[in-house]
């Protein structure tokens, strides 16, 4: 015996859907063909992807979320980019990477299919990333891309780096001859010094993707179809992250794309406008993008990663902003001053006001501290959901109230049920107060909770349905949330937990 190697391999975290950091990317990537480690066989195995009526081959770890903690544990199983075979688009990969760099310390990846290349068929893989909606959420032989979310209760986020270079009308360029394998068997020769070079980066310097108009409303259709699936199904808690394309400009030396053509297809935002979707922009130049087309990479994973550092150090219901961004050396285009400052002359916004980008979307940009995250908003029209931070409170009202609801479904439903619900729901109000997250002075300023006959009809106890009422002013707006939470106490597990707006008093 020559040596003995140790192995410390700790056992995959299970869930935690307490957690607000957590991110899910599904995309294009190529697998390593590496075995698993025992411990993501153990985990997969309790999920039952390895065996039963639901499980897939796990050759190429396609159609299944494998969770990832780490960098290198992410390039031990999947292609981090640039290698001989790639055409520059290996846009999953480098969020990912992205992801980790700015902080992130826990994500699934659900390979859906190889990178794209010029040959492929781009509305193929485009289908295989996007949820059925005629499939209902808990119905698990329907989990295939997005519709993975149903069997991770700890995601937060949701990023699919590839729609734009899916979406693009002209397909993905390459500059040069991909090089081939050798032919001739492996000998070693001897070297000298001379034959001492430095690494060479392989460079693809071929456009990016960007969209036509009409490829915008193609990615817009995209965008509401994932909306609308994290609608259906119940998945308050998950915030869609996506990087708004670049658009097509006829003469590419221009900085300023902010033309007529791009006002246009922004105009599309409206069409797209949720609380649930948070895009990002511009494109980013990052320590490892120069393995992508243009040496640009999407922005969207650099985002999910400074939201998941902002939630481990500071709170997710606080805003990203003050976090600085990490390997991120450049941005384009580069926009004007006029789109990424909030006009003075404006005190209220209505939902038809013409905004500029860093009102509408997550901007990157330079400051006299260096290059931050400008805005953290969502692509909500008014002003009460338009804070991204706002919503994220909100979903960690209801993933609270979530895990209650599984805690208490069989128990009876009268006032020693309420008693305790109202119990929970008010000691995390007042945590959140104490964090600073919630307006007011005292306890009863900030918040108010009710579980009792008065948030109860007659016909809500008859058929054993009970009914929570938190109402609270997040910190640093002028709205007043009521949150309903909705239990079905009849033997089934399931929360209905809707949120409605309105101006206060």
């Amino acid at each position: 015996m020559s040596r003995i190697v140790f192995e410390n391999q700790q056992p995959v975290a299970d869930f935690d859907p307490g957690r607000a950091d957590v991110a899910c990317f599904v995309g294009l990537v190529r697998a390593t063909g590496a075995s698993l480690p025992q411990n993501l066989q153990d985990w997969l195995q309790a999920q039952g992807w390895l065996d039963g009526p639901f499980a897939r081959p796990l050759d190429q770890l396609a159609d299944v979320p494998i969770p990832i903690e780490t960098w290198p544990g992410f390039t031990t199983l999947f292609d981090p980019g640039g290698s001989g075979s790639s055409f520059g688009t290996d846009y999953l990969a480098a969020a990912v990477r992205t992801f980790f760099a700015q902080g992130g310390k826990r994500c699934y990846v659900v390979r859906m299919d190889n990178p794209l290349a010029p040959s492929d068929d781009a509305a193929a893989k485009l289908a295989k990333l996007l949820p059925d909606l005629s499939q209902q959420a808990g119905d698990r032989k329907s989990w295939h891309g997005v519709a993975h979310l149903g069997g991770l209760p700890d995601a937060s986020f949701l990023l699919l780096p590839d729609l734009p270079a899916l979406l693009a009308s002209q397909a993905p360029g390459v500059l040069g001859e991909v090089p081939s394998a050798p032919s001739a068997p492996e000998q070693f020769v001897e070297c000298s010094q001379a034959d001492l070079t430095a690494q060479q980066f392989r460079v693809f310097a071929a456009p990016a993707p960007r969209l036509a108009v009409a490829d915008y409303a193609e990615w817009a259709h995209a965008i509401r179809t994932i909306l609308q699936f994290l609608s259906n199904g119940s998945f308050r808690e998950v915030q869609f992250v996506a990087a708004m394309p670049l658009p097509q400009d006829a003469n590419p030396d221009i900085q300023d794309v902010m033309a007529t053509q791009f006002r246009e297809v922004t105009g599309l935002i409206g069409s797209i406008s949720s609380a649930f979707l948070q895009l990002s922009y511009p494109w980013l130049k990052t320590s490892g993008s120069h393995v992508l087309l243009e040496s640009l990479e999407p922005p969207d994973g650099a985002l999910a990663g400074i939201l998941a550092r902002n939630a481990l150090t500071r709170g997710t219901f606080t805003s990203a902003v003050k976090v600085t961004p990490a390997e991120i050396f450049d941005v384009w285009p580069r926009l004007p001053a006029e789109e990424t400052r909030v006009p003075t002359n404006v005190p209220v916004w209505d939902n038809h006001s013409i905004k500029p980008l860093i009102e509408r979307l997550s901007l990157f940009g330079f400051t006299p501290s260096g290059l931050r995250l400008l805005s953290d908003v969502t692509t909500y029209p008014g002003e009460d959901y338009r804070p991204a931070r706002v919503n994220r409170l909100v979903a960690v009202v209801s993933r609270a109230a979530r895990r209650l609801g599984e805690e208490i479904v069989f128990d009876n439903n009268g006032p020693r049920l309420w008693a305790r619900v109202r119990s929970s729901l008010q000691q995390l109000m007042t945590r959140l107060w104490r964090l600073n997250a919630l307006e007011g002075a005292s306890v009863r300023e900030a918040f108010s909770v009710l579980c009792d006959r008065s948030s109860m009809s007659q016909n809500d106890l008859d058929n054993g349905r009970l009914i929570a009422q938190v109402s609270f002013t997040a910190a640093a707006t002028i709205e007043l949330i009521h949150v309903t939470l909705a239990l079905s106490t009849s033997g089934a597990s399931a929360q209905a937990i809707a949120a409605a707006l309105t101006e206060a008093a």
